[in-house]
């Protein structure tokens, strides 16, 4: 099957790419992909075993040896036309993302833009590979040469299952690497549409493949292989130590943007009403699915009745619904599981003191799906669960402090540093907040902070490495010291 035969295909299901050829043959079972907002079955995405990775392994090899040679300037006009090719297919990706993994259909087509502008701002970073001529103190010159690391395994998972596989896919090729692409099963055509683009754009055959399915069918023999010199993944910590641990058999780098519990801190001073709104956009967005949401409120105490008043007015008016529909603010969760560990998290701080405030349930209006409500849960305490463990949906936890210092140290008390986030008027504060809170990345008075153009990474169990920004290519790159003179020095 071509790239251009694979057209007619969205509504009949995904493909794996191996090659410049898409394919449906296996002879390992099909996965079931599930319609989160209707519990019923889409289609089946074909499971790719160890087989399927030794022949895309070959395929890499080829691309690999074809891509690293390419001047960076030509790979950066590769990347411009895949950027083009993902806007010009932005419906189609919106379409795929409201359907296997449940996001609100209009934000879901903006993911595409947020996707076209990694490859956008790493096509100029292909250009601007240079490398580095020192003199060198023991006579003759040094050259340090930026060269690509190999064959890159990327995992990337379903709740932005566009954006992030651009963010790992985009710096590597720039960088001149082979991407083999694993994304989530559970959101398999919004790889296969990418793998389309990125083939539609010119990219030599081998040089970027898309394996689906089941994922002990593929990630086992790509950690194993020592032709994979590099190991991007995002998803749980618990999944990263592992992978980490398989990685270092055969000495791989590794990139891993792993779980987070971010907090919010919202002080004395800040516009009280401003920040409750757009704290509730922020929480809320893809149905609180988001590694770097909100998810521990700290309220400074004299504030804390007003914000949550208009934090509780935000979330009254969120309309659950079918993601397709234009009249829906917030869609289902991705899976059955979600709803369980949620309605456990409530009880939990239900029953260790918190007043329940709105939802705490599956959403009784919704017959069909995994539709959760938007739940605000008040004078939570610092040992129940939901204070510890990612609840990873619409559910937000509410408690008060006095001191910014012992919000800072509550913030900060959590194996995790991915995000953090604050609300005040004072530069001064706004400072030390940036200063002390054990994070990768702040937001004062908002939440933007995945950009094409600066780095997003975490600290702590939150992971290790970079995406984004100027310096995300130097994690696809070895550099080389070579140390030339032009006579053989004297004994």
């Amino acid at each position: 099957m071509t790239a251009a035969q694979f057209k007619a295909m969205p509504d009949q299901g995904p493909a794996y790419l191996i090659g410049d050829t898409w394919s449906t043959e296996s002879d390992l079972p099909a996965m079931a992909v599930i319609n989160p907002a209707t519990g019923e079955r889409l289609y089946d995405v074909p499971c790719c075993g160890p087989d399927h990775v030794s022949r895309a392994l070959e395929h890499a090899q080829q691309g690999f040896t074809v891509w690293s040679a390419t001047p960076g300037w030509q790979r950066a006009q590769v990347l411009r036309r895949i950027a083009e090719e993902i806007i010009r297919r932005r419906a189609d990706f919106g379409r795929a993302i409201a359907t296997e993994m449940g996001r609100v259909q209009a934000m879901a087509v903006g993911e595409a833009e947020s996707a076209a502008g990694h490859f956008i701002w790493m096509a100029g970073e292909a250009e601007r590979l240079y490398g580095q001529a020192i003199p060198s103190r023991f006579g003759g010159d040094l050259t340090i040469t930026p060269e690509p690391v190999g064959i890159v395994a990327a995992f990337s998972p379903w709740n932005f299952p566009l954006s992030l596989p651009a963010r790992k896919l985009a710096p590597a090729l720039a960088a001149g690497c082979a991407v083999i692409l694993r994304p989530s099963e559970q959101t398999p055509m919004v790889g296969s549409l990418l793998g389309e683009c990125c083939l539609a754009a010119g990219l030599p055959a081998g040089v970027v493949q898309i394996l689906q399915g089941d994922p002990i069918g593929v990630s086992p023999a790509l950690l194993a292989s020592d032709e994979v010199r590099k190991i991007s993944f995002t998803g749980s910590t618990r999944v990263g130590r592992l992978l980490m641990e398989q990685s270092a058999q055969t000495v791989k780098r590794v990139s891993m943007e792993l779980g987070g519990h971010a907090p919010l801190i919202v002080c004395a001073d800040a516009d009280i009403p401003a920040a409750a709104r757009l704290t509730a956009r922020g929480k809320f967005m893809n149905s609180g699915q988001v590694c770097g949401s909100p998810s521990r409120f700290l309220l400074h105490e004299s504030i804390a009745a007003e914000f949550t008043e208009v934090f509780l007015e935000e979330a009254l008016a969120l309309r659950l619904g079918d993601p397709m529909d234009p009249a829906t603010t917030m869609g289902p969760l991705a899976s059955p599981a979600q709803l369980d560990k949620l309605e456990t998290l409530v009880a939990d701080a239900v029953r260790r003191g918190a007043v329940l405030r709105l939802g705490g349930g599956r959403a009784k209006d919704q017959a069909r799906g995994f539709f959760f409500e938007p739940t605000v849960l008040e004078d939570v305490p610092e040992d129940a669960r939901i204070m510890r463990e990612e609840p990873f949906g619409p559910v937000a936890p509410l408690a008060t402090f006095t001191d910014l210092g012992d919000a800072i140290r509550r913030a900060n008390d959590t194996e995790y540093g991915l995000a953090a986030y604050a609300f005040t008027r004072s530069a001064a504060t706004a400072r030390r907040l940036s200063a002390e809170l054990q994070s990768g990345m702040v937001g004062i008075n908002n939440f933007m902070l995945a950009h094409a153009e600066a780095p997003f990474s975490g600290v702590k169990h939150s992971g290790i490495g970079i995406e984004g920004g100027q310096m995300a290519i130097r994690e696809y790159l070895n550099f080389k010291t070579t140390h030339t003179v032009l006579e053989v020095p004297a004994a």
